[in-house]
């Protein structure tokens, strides 16, 4: 193979006839850039390919880069499709409606190809938005699960079962006193504070972390690493963890005089305690039976959904999060949007290229490829021209013989008609001489007998003479006439 061949085969490969390319070598250059180009958008639809397989159904890559390739081939002749015999040959209307639908197949490819592309060029920002959206659509499936009747019966189950070993501990509900009653309420106000600074940490907390993995949330700057403004969120969460483990020590501090009071409390009533108590025993085992029950189908309910929620970093996953990182932040949007401008307008390439190429005067190739499209169509109609003279010729002969086949039956008819006729005569001469010697023969006996006897009883005249009868030209008359 020589690089002459390859050159003519890229150029057949962008359009060209190979037969007229001698007659145009000016040309062949062209038609070999545009079947670069061509090959250019192809490598690019399996780039795409690819890394769609891979990003979203998570494909080996030998699968991935196989089926790239398959549909690099599919492209190819799509484009290479579009851009064939594009050339104006009528009016402005006639060349707008052969550009349009070629020109939105184009775009629609442009834009199919090109979307896996970007995506892959955003790939890091894609997947910590997706992470982050993913963490927040497990939270709110959570808040979700938490309003379930399974959690619900938890809840009551275990409030149950802390009832019942305050109970065990000598804690009975209903032996109360002032003391008691004062415990019960410093108790709530030490909770309630308590669950105030653990939310207080909580959001210090994941504040800190966003800033420190960069990840846009609750405010974060979205720079990765821990600079100023991290050590500043890491500060506050120092304080909040501080008033959360203050509030904690209140909070103990409180049940212990709680505890206290409640003991106090029972050991004035010491009948009712034991009532409880054996009440209490007997309610255990069956509370914590249930609490594991619930506990296991409400593990097993959220591990599905975390397999759900975390499941979803498919291609409409990352294309929704390349649009809220757009909307978060507009240098992302235009870089997003240059770069899809970018891709798209290189695999509208090839048909924006031929449509330039197209307007204005035929060029020398397209003058020739017309020339011969039209030798073409009359070798075609010469051909037909002479086909059907070749029929009629045919047909002529054919009618003649069978005129000439006509002719020569009429004409043994007639002779055969002829023929029937002169032999009837024969045989119907034959036929009176015999019936004309019957009836001699019969007069005669007649005369001869009344002579003798005299009586005048005439004999049997013979029957009539045969006559003759209408026959087919071919019939010979029956053997007993003869």
């Amino acid at each position: 193979m020589t690089w002459g061949i390859v050159g003519t085969r890229l150029a057949q490969l962008g359009g060209a006839d190979p037969r007229l390319l001698p007659k145009v070598p000016a040309a062949k250059g062209k038609f070999i850039q545009m079947g670069l180009v061509l090959i250019s958008t192809a490598g690019l639809a399996v780039l795409s390919m690819s890394f769609a397989l891979i990003d979203a159904l998570k494909a080996p890559w030998f699968i991935a880069v196989l089926l790239g390739f398959a549909w690099g081939f599919v492209i190819l002749n799509l484009d290479r499709l579009l851009i064939q015999n594009l050339r104006s040959n009528g009016g402005a209307w006639q060349t707008i409606m052969m550009i349009l639908p070629r020109l939105a197949i184009a775009a629609l490819l442009g834009l199919v190809i090109a979307t896996p592309l970007v995506v892959r060029v955003f790939q890091s920002e894609i997947i910590a938005n997706v992470n982050e959206a993913n963490a927040q659509a497990a939270n709110t499936l959570g808040a979700t699960r938490a309003e379930s009747p399974e959690s619900k019966r938890l809840a009551q189950v275990n409030a149950k079962i802390t009832t019942d070993e305050g109970i065990m501990a000598g804690n009975v509900p209903g032996l109360t006193s002032p003391n008691v009653q004062t415990a019960g309420n410093a108790l709530k106000q030490a909770e309630t504070a308590l669950v105030a600074k653990r939310t207080a940490a909580q959001n210090a907390y994941d504040q800190m972390i966003c800033e420190r993995d960069g990840v846009r949330c609750h405010g974060a700057s979205g720079k990765k690493g821990k600079g100023e403004r991290y050590d500043s969120l890491k500060r506050l969460y120092d304080i909040a963890a501080a008033d959360l483990a203050t509030a904690q020590e209140s909070r103990d501090n409180a049940q212990k005089a709680l505890d206290a009071a409640n003991k106090s409390a029972v050991q004035s009533n010491q009948q009712s305690l034991n009532t409880a108590q054996q009440q209490a025993k007997t309610e255990l085992p069956g509370l914590y039976t249930e609490r594991q029950q619930l506990q296991q189908k409400i593990a097993a309910l959220t591990a599905d959904d975390s397999k759900v929620v975390g499941a979803d970093t498919g291609m409409l996953a990352r294309i929704e999060a390349l649009h809220r990182i757009g909307q978060e932040n507009s240098s992302a949007k235009w870089a997003h949007y240059a770069v899809a401008a970018l891709l798209f307008m290189i695999e509208l390439l090839p048909v924006m290229v031929k449509l330039l190429t197209s307007i204005g005067p035929p060029s020398l190739y397209d003058r020739i490829s017309v020339l011969d499209d039209n030798s073409t169509i009359d070798e075609a109609t010469r051909r037909r021209h002479e086909e059907r003279r070749r029929i009629e010729r045919e047909s002529k002969k054919q009618r003649e013989i069978e005129e000439d086949m006509q002719a020569r039956e009429k004409k043994l008819g007639v002779r055969g008609n002829a023929h029937v006729e002169k032999e009837m005569e024969k045989i119907l001469d034959v036929a009176l001489a015999d019936w004309s010697r019957q009836v001699q023969r019969t007069l005669h006996n007649r005369n001869g007998n009344g002579s003798s006897n005299g009586a005048g009883h005439p004999g049997p005249i013979p029957a009539q003479p045969p006559t003759h009868t209408s026959r087919s030209p071919y019939n010979l008359p029956p053997t007993s006439t003869l």
